[in-house]
């Protein structure tokens, strides 16, 4: 695939930039921010339009939090300015340059696909090899402490082999600079820059490997084979792989049979919630959170009406 050009000029046209703002402004939860910014909507797409033309953006400090649900994670949050500049960066630079040469087995943040197409494939699936071969075996591969583990070096290098706009390069590597090790969870960079970031072990896996049944959703992937003994020389071959990668499978990596029932996004094969991760379970430790003054109000109340949501869907995927 050719190295892409010209893309830096995309960033700051004025009819980009005021799309940015507005998306920003539908999608912040803090809607006092928001108005603030709103008021000041002329003056910020200015700022924002001088900075990118003269090429020095430098990004802002991070607001840094943690959330406990589904596991402990540090997310980041930005202010609007950054946020603005951040989604500019992913919708002109990022978007055309890394997305086409993504499989579409790489379900994770992309319109069209996500946690539901996710979902769809892996039950496919079970449903295609039972009745190709009845008795089959499924290879469940999780990374370990992904987004922290993304190495910058590695990164810049993939990139440097889709974009060749050198002031696109600069922006970019700034806002994977901006941290010390690993990507941020909370950035729309980070969330394209890593799912971009396996793309080469999604080609190793289809291409060399050869396996057909393969879905990846961020850093859970799974490989569908009737063979146990060629699953675990492709669990050896992707182990060697993301040595090169400076990444390492968990311990939840593990091949399991056909009869076995195990969890992929939350979801069984069947579609239902896992017991162990069942409604009543997160929603008590919800709870208890609120309780421990570990979250706010609003989010316990956002969780339940999320999961309320969630139970009347059923497995309807």
């Amino acid at each position: 695939m050719k190295r892409k050009g010209n893309l830096y000029p995309e960033i700051y046209k004025f009819e980009n930039i005021v799309s940015a703002f507005n998306e920003v402004c539908r999608n912040t939860k803090n809607k006092r921010k928001v108005e603030y910014f709103k008021e000041y909507k002329c003056t910020y797409i200015s700022r924002i339009y001088h900075i990118l033309k003269s090429k020095t953006y430098t990004p802002g400090p991070y607001n840094v939090f943690t959330i406990y649900e589904p596991k402990e994670r540090r997310i980041v949050s930005q202010n609007m300015q950054d946020k603005v500049i951040n989604h500019l960066v992913s919708r002109f630079i990022l978007y055309p340059a890394l997305l086409p040469c993504l499989l579409d087995v790489n379900v994770a943040s992309r319109k069209g696909l996500g946690t539901k197409e996710g979902l769809r494939l892996f039950m496919n699936f079970h449903r295609i090899c039972k009745m190709k071969y009845k008795t089959y075996y499924v290879l469940k591969c999780d990374i370990s402490k992904f987004f922290a583990s993304i190495d910058h070096e590695v990164l810049k290098q993939k990139i440097e082999r889709r974009i060749k706009d050198a002031d696109a390069l600069k922006i970019i590597f700034d806002i994977i600079d901006n941290e010390k090790t690993g990507l941020n969870i909370g950035a729309m960079t980070s969330q394209v820059l890593a799912i971009f970031y396996l793309n080469d072990m999604d080609h190793f896996i289809k291409e060399i490997l050869k396996i057909k049944y393969y879905v990846r959703y961020q850093d859970d992937f799974l490989l569908f084979h009737p063979s146990k003994q060629y699953l675990k020389y492709c669990l050896d071959e992707i182990q060697k792989f993301l040595e090169k990668e400076k990444l390492m499978l968990n311990r939840k990596t593990r091949i399991y049979k056909s009869t076995n029932n195990f969890v992929f996004l939350g979801r069984t094969r069947y579609g239902s919630y896992a017991r162990h991760r069942s409604v009543r379970r997160k929603l008590k430790k919800q709870i208890y959170l609120y309780k421990s003054q570990k979250i706010p109000l609003h989010s316990l109340i956002s969780s339940i009406i999320c999961y309320k949501n969630l139970c009347k869907k059923g497995s309807n995927f």
